[in-house]
């Protein structure tokens, strides 16, 4: 049974069914019940990679509670302890992944990263700067602005972070987890912006965006013979 099971769930199709669910209740639906439909389908891919048994990282683990728990704060985002939850949540979601990577970021700093991590951190400090203008009429207390840059700010070293960690790897595995943590940053951008710009049809950016980054992130969390390889790859460039 669990075979046949193994045969018939996966990943990618799990993917799919949630990108189509998601974007017809966006299309057809109020906020307040495309935001529960975001959180059941986050637990549905949390579920299914827990299924699988291929837990090995708390950080990975602790991070997608930590995502639960932010999605729980968006259903009550208009309050000011839902808005609260939803920032702090992903702040700690968002730095559990970073201190996950921490092994791979202690080797071998290179004039080429630092020239990289310099670019990143002008281009996305920008872009956090404009959207906490943009935040800032709508957040109603001087602590939930603090919130929204630390949530920021966690972004910008999991972005550093996931650069570094492909540079000293270039592996599949590495390019998968870089893949994640921008399709996390898009998705924060374009939820920011219909939010609090009322631009819509970014919905369907953030909506998506969002699905496809946990669904690699679960990948990532259950390639466990790519994490194996990896740890061989990164003894040989440590000697």
């Amino acid at each position: 049974m669990r075979k046949k099971l193994h045969k018939y769930l996966r990943l990618e199709w799990v993917a799919a069914l949630l990108l189509v669910v998601n974007f017809f209740v966006t299309y057809n639906f109020d906020l307040e019940f495309f935001r529960l439909v975001r959180l059941i389908s986050l637990c549905t891919l949390v579920i299914y990679y827990l299924y699988k048994k291929h837990v090995k990282s708390i950080f990975l683990l602790l991070a997608f509670l930590f995502f639960i728990s932010r999605d729980v704060g968006y259903q009550f985002f208009e309050e000011i302890w839902g808005a609260e939850l939803y920032m702090a949540s992903a702040t700690i979601g968002y730095l559990l992944l970073f201190f996950d990577r921490i092994p791979y970021l202690k080797n071998g700093i290179k004039w080429s990263t630092v020239l990289l991590t310099f670019v990143l951190v002008v281009a996305t400090g920008s872009i956090l700067l404009l959207l906490g203008d943009l935040a800032e009429a709508n957040l109603e207390t001087q602590f939930e602005l603090i919130l929204f840059y630390s949530y920021g700010v966690s972004l910008i070293l999991l972005v550093l972070a996931a650069c570094y960690y492909n540079h000293r790897l270039n592996s599949m595995r590495s390019l998968l987890f870089i893949f994640t943590v921008f399709g996390f940053v898009v998705s924060d951008i374009a939820a920011c912006l219909a939010y609090f710009n009322e631009m819509n049809n970014f919905y369907y950016l953030d909506r998506s965006l969002f699905i496809v980054s946990m669904a690699l992130l679960a990948n990532f969390g259950m390639n466990v013979e790519g994490a194996e390889l990896e740890q061989a790859d990164f003894l040989v460039l440590k000697e």
